[in-house]
């Protein structure tokens, strides 16, 4: 027999044991070739107006799967060969030199890889056009599903070239482990006890605070210092994971042993003492699952949230479906007409004066802060009732507001805590009186042009008016331009319309937007980086949890003997079932609950930096986290899956 027949034995042999290993080996193919053939697929190239943006979200993914994959392969890896110390014993005691078994390795980890490399490449080209079409049509507003189906070349090369080279490093490792190892240790390999890991109140300690620390930092309300405070968060937060899973997690363990009246219930002391002796070996796998389940839980819960609120971000900054100023003249009749050829019914059509004002006010800048009212800088103002009006009008959840004489609303696209405060009491003078602003709002809708706007009443409106604090005329004493809004039907499902907008409105007027547009390039951008995070969370979940799986399967093999005695002193099968369970609930269940708190701090920073910016209501966070709950759910029900799938196997194993 010579070294290539027996290794296509040994895989049809151990093929049951390693085909969650292996359907994760393909499917990372599969993800690679899909991800190099969307980069090269010209139809989808075409429909991206910003292409050079997707082109670099899909590389940036694309270097994150491969390291990612060569972490996991290297792990497997390792696992592999140390799960058949006892079978390469046998070999060398029958006379195969080191070199050889090397070679058996290299052989069966080249066959494994080229056949995933095949089904996963395969896999992809089947789907191309599925997927394709599936990333237009949560990318692209006017997708219509033409496209057709296509063969990438250039990505199969690269991904066999990719993965190929990853085989053979990993079949070249196997001689390096191997050569490690004496024939008497590699047959007494699976008898050598781990050792108890007791572990450390100090480290424990030490764990949770740097985790603290690094939860502390992130939810601090400050955006600029959220941004500047990342990678220690990051490495704050990572350290200690590692610690509490290697110091921390052990002496956990050690203290519900020392509960007597629960350890020594007969389940709980067999499900413990089990699980116990494996944290050597499993804690630095269960701390870093923690780490890329926060990763694949946070991408894919940003990436949600982002596409669900894409909408209703797109009207907090236009407010309407349309605006533009200046120009009315020229262009309200073309306008109207379009409207009617193409069948949709304007709503709502308002044309208001735009005016500005310059008080003087104490406050100029805020600290830690980019906001900043320089001596240059104007006010968009508005009487109430103007206000009110056009407010009314928005696609918003409009509240109306209430202003008495001498008193002035603030409105900032980008408001936090502390401009609020640093704005509230100021007063704004004028020539021959001063306004109090009582309260600061975040609003993006209003503003046409300028940076700053406030709302007083319409007396005091009126009477700065006609003193000249308020202009409705430029320096040169030429009038601003005046703004007019529309809401009109299917505004976001109308392509052709705001096509001939656009072309109506261009170069014709000071200046234009649209709610289709922002609606379309949003959909590029987020929807994109929710394809992103829905593919990236799959990937790692997969791998994560196939990874568990094929540990818990390493040691099921290495306990079976243990089992053995326990039903020979009477242990029945009820009994059995239920150890194995509490054995290994958690392995997957810990590092899920880890990541996931993570993630949720994660969130709470991109609350911080950017939801909170796009999300209309008083408190983002909650929005943003009924969002992350569903992806949650999904991301723990499929780790579930895999949590029986295990423990089913597990359980034959043992018996």
């Amino acid at each position: 027999m010579n070294l290539t027949t027996l290794a296509i034995s040994n895989i049809k042999r151990n093929f049951k044991k390693y085909i969650m290993y292996f359907f994760s080996l393909s499917f990372s193919v599969f993800t690679a070739y899909t991800f190099f053939a969307l980069m090269q697929n010209q139809y989808v190239l075409m429909a991206f107006t910003y292409d050079d943006r997707y082109k670099a979200l899909l590389k940036s993914f694309g270097i994150i799967i491969m390291v990612f994959v060569m972490f996991f392969l290297i792990s497997s890896n390792k696992s592999f060969i140390r799960a058949r110390k006892k079978e390469i014993s046998t070999y060398s005691l029958f006379g195969m030199t080191n070199g050889k078994i090397g070679r058996l390795l290299f052989i069966e980890t080249m066959i494994v890889g080229m056949v995933a490399l095949i089904i996963g490449i395969v896999a992809g080209i089947f789907f191309s056009k599925l997927i394709a079409m599936i990333l237009l049509d949560i990318s692209l507003a006017s997708f219509t599903g033409n496209i057709e189906f296509t063969i990438a070349p250039k990505a199969i090369y690269i991904t066999t070239i990719i993965f190929m080279s990853i085989f053979a490093v990993m079949g070249l490792s196997g001689l390096i482990v191997i050569n490690r190892f004496e024939l008497v240790d590699l047959f007494k390999a699976n008898k050598i006890s781990e050792g108890k890991s007791k572990g450390s109140v100090t480290i424990l300690i030490i764990s949770l605070l740097l985790i603290g620390v690094g939860y502390y930092k992130a939810s601090i309300p400050n955006p600029m210092k959220v941004a500047s405070s990342a990678i220690t968060i990051l490495i704050l937060v990572i350290s200690g994971t590692y610690l509490f899973f290697w110091g921390g997690f052990p002496k956990v363990l050690s203290l519900i042993k020392s509960k007597k009246s629960y350890y020594y219930k007969g389940v709980n002391l067999i499900s413990t003492s089990a699980f116990s002796h494996r944290m050597k070996s499993i804690s630095a796998v269960m701390a870093t699952i923690a780490v890329l389940s926060a990763v694949a839980t946070t991408a894919i819960a940003t990436g949600y949230t982002l596409y669900y609120n894409i909408e209703n971000n797109v009207y907090e900054q236009l407010g309407y479906d349309m605006y533009f100023y200046g120009g009315q003249e020229d262009v309200l009749d073309d306008v109207r007409s379009a409207f009617k050829i193409h069948g949709n019914e304007i709503i709502d059509e308002f044309t208001a004066q735009r005016y500005t004002t310059s008080p003087d006010i104490e406050v100029s800048q805020v600290k830690n802060s980019p906001f900043a009212i320089g001596k240059d800088d104007y006010f968009r103002v508005y009487p109430e009732s103007l206000y009110n009006e056009l407010m009314s009008m928005t696609r918003l959840d409009y509240k109306p507001i209430s202003i008495k004489s001498g008193e002035a609303v603030y409105f900032y696209p980008f408001l936090s805590n502390q401009i609020a405060d640093a704005m509230a009491g100021q007063d704004l003078i004028f020539t021959d009186r001063s306004l109090t602003v009582i309260g600061a709002i975040r609003s993006d809708v209003l503003f046409f042009g300028a940076i700053h706007t406030i709302a007083i009443s319409d007396n005091d409106f009126n009477e700065l008016l006609k003193k000249g604090d308020i202009r409705d005329t430029n320096d040169g004493g030429q009038p601003y331009d005046k703004v007019t809004v529309f809401n009109y039907e299917k505004a976001l499902s109308s392509p052709e319309l705001n096509s001939e907008l656009t072309e109506i409105l261009s170069g014709k007027t000071g200046k234009f937007r649209t709610a289709y547009s922002l609606y379309d390039e949003s959909l590029q951008s987020f929807g994109l980086v929710c394809f992103i995070g829905f593919f990236m969370g799959a990937v790692f979940i997969l791998m994560t949890a196939s990874l568990l799986y094929f540990k818990q399967i390493m040691a099921a093999e290495e306990e079976r003997h243990q089992y053995k005695i326990l039903r020979k002193i009477g242990m029945n099968q009820v009994i059995e079932k239920a150890v194995i369970a509490r054995r290994l609930i958690p392995v997957f269940l810990i590092p899920l609950l880890v990541g996931i708190v993570h993630s949720i701090f994660a969130m709470k920073s991109a609350d911080t930096m950017v939801f909170s910016n796009m999300i209309g209501s008083e408190n983002s966070f909650i929005t943003v986290l009924l969002s992350s709950f569903v992806m949650y759910g999904i991301y723990a029900v499929v780790y579930s899956i895999f949590y029986f799938i295990t423990m089913r196997q597990y359980s034959r194993i043992v018996k």
